[in-house]
């Protein structure tokens, strides 16, 4: 799909797509905090505990005038791995980061603050679900700090809920990389985490209820893909088998059919980063603890959606049932209607490579928009952020859609089209195509082949004029003149529409002359001209005088008419230029050989006139002779 950008209030951009207009509404160049006092920031910078290009954001979520996002500390130099902004309109797009809940509650080291945090879940009571990993510079060499929890933080009450702490068989203190959350507030509430670990990946469930938390495996749609783990971003070439990464949990409210049905087990949709395929597993599979049992018997209800278009980092589901995923090879961001068969139901609704390089993560706020965190990881990862250039955006568009967390009150329209056709200035959607070598959005389109078309095409053209000649003969001048009645006789009158001489070129083809000789080859010097009858139209340049010739062409013995007829043969046509040529030869010698007859004849009287002249001397001599 062709994206769009024009320049707005403080250089800002839009993006057009097919699902409306998607705004970038914030954007760094490198992040920085409100720190508490100017010493501390320059403290801070000085002992490399505030390292500007370490520090990248990775998740997102929205509540009441906040962006909450997160700053994982995959490397040394972060001073805070949970912060918000203002989401409000603003002539800062660059804002400040604060520290959430504060700066006491980001300090390394307490295991009673937040160590890592790559993403959160806020739900609509306003809790913020925040999954923390316990180890830092993960990204180096890994330092662990504390062991893998799990905080429900209360924003409007501005406390701490709930603190878990998962077990180790659970969430590793070595290996564990919590990723994702979703919530589900069914029986008191659940939280599903994606654990990408190299060494154990999986679905963590927790029960709010029981305080507990157990982890589903399943290693084939669960583990890294090996086939997909190299992909190319931009000129940036990632090469990491990365396991399970991206969630969303789908709508309890869907279609079965005819009928709209109610159902408090939900499906739970998820991939591994290294992976094309999109998998998903209902709820009531992942609520039954005796599956998180090694090769519980579950394993036969994972279902393969089906394939994407590349790679996924994060997805999100609305209250409508519609899926928003980010496709990372092609720089683009996707959306599957549920409701639909998922090859069939795809939609790409943005791509650019500079607007959309690396789209990270989603959120809704109350008014309809979805926001996207692009941050660039492919050139975090290796080193290559410039932090001189903007690396980091917020994109915002209005889909109409809120939370996955506020379905209840959406009212179901069974219409398919709600969320596959949107208003667009182009044609419907593009399908998502799987990635590979028949990506239509990695590899150019085949040229077409070259063929003989034209001329087979014109060939028919000179056909009928071979017939069209005939007419002629039969209507001599004035089938010329009525152009319009001319029509039926083809390309012998379209001499009109013969003068914009693509119907002459046609004629230069040789093959139809071949066809043209045969006819009038009864008429030897006007053989070479039934083509250009079909190609009066240079000869129509000449004026009437080279219409007229084609009448005269039924007369051959006309005079010089048919020297009138070489006037065609000003057309370059191969074959026919050889015949007008002899044709003109002839001419010439006609020429001469009338002016010699007319020399012959003034011998003839210079002869008679001096024997005359001698005569009349003889008799004046005479005379004169006798009178002597």
């Amino acid at each position: 799909m062709r994206l769009t950008f024009i320049t707005l209030t403080f250089g800002l951009s839009v993006l057009t797509v097919s699902a409306g207009k998607f705004r970038v509404i914030r954007e760094w160049k490198h992040l920085n905090f409100t720190w508490p006092t100017r010493d501390t920031y320059q403290n801070a910078l000085s002992v490399g505990d505030y390292v500007p290009e370490n520090n990248i954001l990775t998740g997102i979520k929205h509540f009441e005038g906040h962006f909450y996002v997160t700053l994982p500390r995959m490397k040394k130099g972060v001073p805070a791995t949970l912060a918000r902004i203002p989401s409000g309109p603003t002539t800062d797009t660059a804002p400040l980061l604060e520290p959430f809940p504060s700066w006491e509650m980001n300090r390394i080291g307490d295991c009673s603050a937040l160590q890592n945090v790559q993403n959160v879940e806020v739900d609509p009571k306003g809790q913020i679900w925040i999954i923390d990993i316990g180890r830092t510079e993960t990204l180096v060499e890994g330092v662990v700090r504390c062991p893998p929890k799990l905080v429900i933080f209360d924003i409007k009450k501005n406390m701490t809920t709930t603190a878990y702490t998962f077990p180790n068989n659970v969430a590793s203190l070595n290996s564990s990389f919590l990723y994702d959350i979703v919530v589900d507030d069914t029986d008191a509430g659940y939280a599903y985490i994606t654990d990408n670990s190299v060494a154990d990946p999986g679905i963590i469930v927790f029960s709010v209820k029981d305080h507990h938390s157990w982890k589903i495996r399943h290693a084939p749609s669960m583990r890294a893909d090996p086939t997909a783990a190299t992909f190319k971003v931009n000129d940036v070439t990632v090469d990491a088998p990365i396991n399970v990464a991206g969630i969303a949990l789908g709508p309890r409210i869907h279609a079965s059919g005819d009928r709209i049905v109610v159902d408090e087990d939900r499906e739970v949709f998820y991939s591994p980063l290294s992976s094309l395929h999109l998998f998903s597993i209902n709820t009531s599979v992942l609520r039954d603890e005796m599956n998180g049992k090694m090769d519980g018997e579950y394993q036969g209800n994972v279902r393969d959606c089906g394939i994407k278009a590349s790679q996924t980092a994060g997805m999100v589901m609305d209250n409508k049932g519609t899926l928003y995923y980010t496709l990372l090879g092609t720089n683009s961001i996707a959306k599957w209607d549920t409701h639909l068969p998922f090859q069939s139901g795809q939609r790409l609704i943005a791509r650019d490579q500079r607007f959309l390089e690396w789209p990270n993560s989603f959120t809704f706020d109350q008014s309809g928009n979805i926001t996207v965190l692009v941050n660039r990881l492919d050139r975090f990862l290796y080193n290559r952020l410039n932090i001189s250039e903007a690396n980091f955006r917020l994109i915002s568009s209005y889909t109409g859609g809120r939370s996955y967390l506020y379905d209840q009150g959406y009212d179901y329209n069974v219409d398919p089209n709600i969320t596959t056709s949107t208003p667009t200035d182009e044609s419907a959607d593009p399908d998502v195509l799987p990635a590979s070598d028949n990506d239509p959005y990695l590899i150019p389109q085949p040229i077409p082949e070259h063929k003989e078309q034209p001329e087979t095409t014109k060939e028919p053209n000179p056909e009928p004029e071979a017939t069209a000649e005939p007419e002629p003969t039969t209507e001599p001048g004035p089938t010329a003149e009525p152009e319009p009645s001319a029509e039926p006789k083809s390309s012998a009158e379209p001499e009109p529409s013969a003068e914009p001489k693509p119907s002459a070129e046609p004629e230069p083809s040789a093959e139809p002359e071949p066809s043209a000789k045969p006819e009038p080859s009864a008429e030897p010097e006007p053989s070479a001209r039934p083509e250009p009858i079909a190609e009066p139209k240079p000869s129509a340049e000449p004026e009437p005088s080279a219409e007229p010739e084609p009448s005269a062409e039924p007369e051959p013995s006309a005079e010089p008419e048919p020297s009138a007829e070489p006037e065609p043969s000003a057309e370059p046509n191969s074959s026919n230029m050889d015949k007008n040529h002899m044709s003109h030869d002839q001419m010439t010698q006609e020429h001469m050989n009338h002016t010699t007859d007319i020399g012959e004849a003034s011998k003839v009287q210079q002869s008679s006139a001096s024997r005359l002249f001698s005569s009349f001397i003889g008799v004046i001599f005479a005379c004169l002779f006798f009178s002597v």
